[in-house]
């Protein structure tokens, strides 16, 4: 009986670990740099935002609250051994597969805010699932030596996307005041 039921458990943590602990590809890219010099990672849940809650508007909100979990990556070229350039190009590389797809600005893009760059940055906006419903949305941005990459996971729709980008001019034109 003892061998019987050792048996089982290590059947039950290989199929576990086969089935169950999928890592999704976003996951890799964050594993691709862990530790690397340059490179700062942060993942926190949507309850770390709650204080910050008086200078969000209610629909902001509301896009927020769908979210379970964003992580951010930073890589600094001048701190690292990599070029920035590189580092955008395994990310973007590691998300264009299977179930990634691009979002094209235009799609985003409304009347109160405004989504295009006007340096020479290169920006890329990537989904997972289908465009109708997300569980996965990342943002990745490469200028002047750095790679940026957020990632936000929940359930996600572009006029989610829409909704942050009026929130983000909203925010930007606070601030400049």
């Amino acid at each position: 009986m003892n061998l019987l039921f050792k048996l089982g458990m290590l059947l039950a943590i290989l199929l576990s670990s086969l089935f169950g602990q999928a890592q999704s590809k976003s996951d890799k890219v964050y594993d691709m740099f862990a530790g690397k010099d340059g490179v700062v990672n942060l993942s926190f849940s949507k309850s770390v935002i709650k204080p910050f809650e008086i200078f969000i508007d209610d629909d902001t909100k509301k896009v927020i609250y769908k979210m379970k979990k964003i992580r951010f990556m930073s890589y600094d070229e001048d701190k690292g051994k990599i070029d920035s350039k590189e580092v955008y190009s395994r990310i973007t590389k590691e998300l264009s597969a299977g179930n990634y797809f691009e979002i094209y600005p235009e799609e985003i893009d409304c009347d109160d805010c405004n989504l295009h760059s006007d340096s020479n940055d290169q920006i890329i906006l990537i989904g997972h699932g289908n465009r109708v419903n997300m569980d996965e949305f990342h943002f990745v941005l490469e200028d002047n030596g750095n790679c940026i990459l957020f990632s936000f996971f929940g359930d996600i729709t572009i006029d989610d996307l829409r909704e942050c980008g009026r929130f983000t001019k909203t925010t930007k034109e606070l601030i400049s005041m």
